[in-house]
């Protein structure tokens, strides 16, 4: 998770500190970035993502960060276009296959020593490459392509995904096969709006491959940053819940919920924080 400011930001907001405090003004900076990022529940500097989305039958597809600088894909028809299986069962007591971000990862336990095999996409570009690759392994491993899809890159295979199971059985790789352009996007918002219709219901049946956030991130939001840095920076080994206490006479205290950012940093924050609906999009 990128920093949303530089040392040199926070500094602008901490005067009176010295060299020998960037350790811990860039500690309390990542912190700070990790906070407001959870309370606005959004990413802000700019990221490519690859994310999965249900239809719900509604014209508007929400995607979950925004605003939106391009989508590259936006993907659906979810099919099988590869087949991986172990059926050496007498030498294997268990193999199962993960895609990776960069490739396969086929696990088998044989007499209680687990091998783990490594193919890149990179070395395999297509799937038939691919697929070929596993078959070269040997000790029970197959793998197949489905109908036409030989040719496809082998890097759409979205990962990460899960081990599946692949000891005497089919683990099926998935790919979504069609590419959709009906569709136009409100980038402010990040919303698709299918023109004319709804997007079908479905568990992920969409793909979306996007890129979304700030070049530069909003004043605000590095000032909310900044401030909340400097906050904790100057309080720094203090019992930050304790907000005030009483040693005159009896001894009083009132403490704070130590887990709301303070009411300004929250105030700069409000027109960026994203309210969830629930639906069943994902």
């Amino acid at each position: 998770m990128p920093d949303l400011i530089t040392n040199a930001r926070a500094r602008i907001n901490l005067p009176s500190a010295v060299a020998g405090d960037d350790t811990a003004i860039n500690t309390m900076i990542a912190a700070a970035s990790r906070a407001i990022q959870r309370y606005c529940r959004r990413d802000f500097v700019s990221t490519s993502y690859d994310e999965l989305y249900h239809g719900s039958g509604q014209a508007r597809l929400l995607l979950r960060q925004y605003p939106v600088l391009s989508i590259q894909a936006v993907r659906c028809r979810l099919a099988t276009v590869l087949t991986v299986i172990n059926s050496n069962l007498t030498l294997n007591q268990l193999a199962r296959i993960s895609v990776t971000a960069t490739g396969l990862s086929l696990v088998r336990t044989a007499s209680g020593v687990s091998t783990t095999d490594t193919i890149t996409f990179a070395a395999n570009v297509t799937l038939s490459a691919l697929a070929a690759a596993v078959n070269a392994l040997g000790n029970g491993w197959a793998a197949q392509v489905i109908a036409d899809y030989g040719s496809w890159p082998s890097a759409d295979l979205r990962g990460p995904q899960g081990a599946m199971q692949a000891w005497g059985q089919v683990a099926e790789l998935k790919l979504h096969t069609a590419t959709l352009a009906d569709y136009q996007l409100d980038e402010r918002r990040g919303w698709l709006l299918h023109p004319g219709s709804m997007w079908p219901v479905g568990r992920q049946q969409f793909r979306v491959q996007y890129t979304a956030g700030y070049a530069t991130v909003p004043e605000d939001v590095q000032e909310a940053c900044a401030e909340l840095t400097a906050t904790w920076f100057l309080q720094r080994g203090r019992d930050l819940s304790l907000r005030r206490e009483d040693t005159a006479g009896t001894y009083r205290f009132e403490a704070t919920d130590s887990d709301q950012l303070p009411k300004r940093i929250r105030a700069l924050l409000r027109p960026y924080r994203y309210h969830r609906v629930l639906s069943e999009q994902g």
